[in-house]
Formats: structure tokens, sequence, C-alpha cells
């Protein structure tokens, strides 16, 4: 806190710099004697949460045709393409945190949850994202092995005298 005299004589104190919600926030007061002479309006100002003005955490899409897929891993299946330059908003992270869980509008036009391999892009906001459970590792069908039935090969024949 500083005190601080007014051009207009009228003294107070000023705390500068206290951030608030990503805002900096300055509080005038003024002396106890001004404060009783003086009328005072107080007006309630709204507070605005991060997500609603645009500083909800993304994801941009920095390399051409990043796979979406339905887990944190190369071994889920792609559920949709992420154009470059496209940006999705992130509700989680996988343990490693090298995968965000995003939201997007799949092939039918639904909004849908997958994932982004988080390496290749960059986010925004989110240090505070985070982890989520993943999706069970999909099982591979390995198909049965199918054993070969001999081909005979008939022996060579050998004819005595035959150079």
């Amino acid at each position: 806190m500083r005190r601080v005299k007014r051009i207009s004589g009228i003294a107070g104190w000023i705390l500068l710099g206290a951030v608030l919600g990503g805002v900096v926030v300055y509080v005038l007061g003024l002396d106890e004697q001004e404060l009783s002479e003086t009328p005072v309006e107080v007006t309630a100002t709204p507070v605005v949460r991060n997500d609603a003005v645009g500083l909800a955490p993304k994801v941009i899409v920095k390399n051409y045709g990043m796979a979406i897929r339905s887990g944190p891993g190369a071994v889920y299946e792609i559920v949709g393409n992420a154009p470059m330059e496209s940006e999705y908003r992130i509700v989680g992270r996988n343990q490693g945190g090298d995968w965000w869980k995003i939201v997007f509008v799949d092939i039918e036009g639904e909004e849908a949850h997958g994932w982004l391999y988080a390496l290749f892009e960059r986010a925004v906001n989110a240090g505070g994202v985070e982890v989520v459970e993943a999706p069970p590792t999909p099982t591979l069908e390995v198909p049965a092995t199918i054993e070969p039935e001999p081909t005979l090969i008939p022996a060579p024949t050998f004819t005595p005298g035959a150079d």
C-alpha cells in the first residue's frame, strides 16, 4: 500500500498490482477524516470467470492433419481429424501429460470427446488441466494361426547310367 495525494488534493491509499482473476486491480481508499466528509458510493463489480472470456484451456493444432483418437495412444482408434490451425477445448490430460482430452465435433455433427497428442500442438491456459482416466486399452484380435498342410514333393528319381 502506498499513500498518495491526487491533483484535486484528496489523499488516500492505493494498492498497486494486485491480481484478481487475470485482471490487475487498483484499490484507492481515502483517509478517515476525508471519508467522513466525502460521500462514497459503493457498487459491486461482477467477477468474470476466465473460461467465459476466452481463457479456457485450449489446444491449437500446429501440424497438418493430426489424428484425434479414442484414447491417449496410437493403439486407440482414430475417431476424427484435426486440421492445421484448428482449436479445441481441453477437458483433461493423461497421467503422462503427453495427450490432451478435447471436445470436438464428430462426422455426424455431434459434440464428442477425443485425444490429441500434446507434444506436437500448442496449448493455451492449460496449466491447471486435471488428469482424467483414460479408456481401457483396446485388445487387438490376433487371428488364429493356421497350420499349413504339408505339401508332398516327390523324391528325385535316379536312373542308373544316365549322365
